[in-house]
C-alpha cells in the first residue's frame, strides 16, 4: 500500500501539468481558453479529478 500515495501524486501533478501546458477548452467555464487543445485538456482534467476522487474514496472507506 505504500505505492498508492505516489501514484495519486503522479496523477495529480501530471493532470495539472497537462492542463497548464495545453489548457482547457473554452467550453469549461471560467478557466477555458480559446487556443486550448480539447483532447489533452480534458485528459488533464480527468487525471486531476480521478486522483482527487480516489483520495476521497480511500479516506471514506478507511
Amino acid at each position: 500500500m505504500q505505492i498508492v500515495p505516489w501514484v495519486l501524486l503522479a496523477l495529480n501533478v501530471s493532470g495539472a501539468m497537462i492542463m497548464v501546458k495545453w489548457g482547457l477548452p473554452k467550453e469549461v467555464p471560467v478557466i477555458g481558453r480559446e487556443d486550448a487543445d480539447p483532447l489533452l485538456g480534458y485528459l488533464g482534467l480527468l487525471l486531476f479529478a480521478l486522483s482527487i476522487a480516489v483520495r476521497v474514496a480511500s479516506n471514506i472507506t478507511s
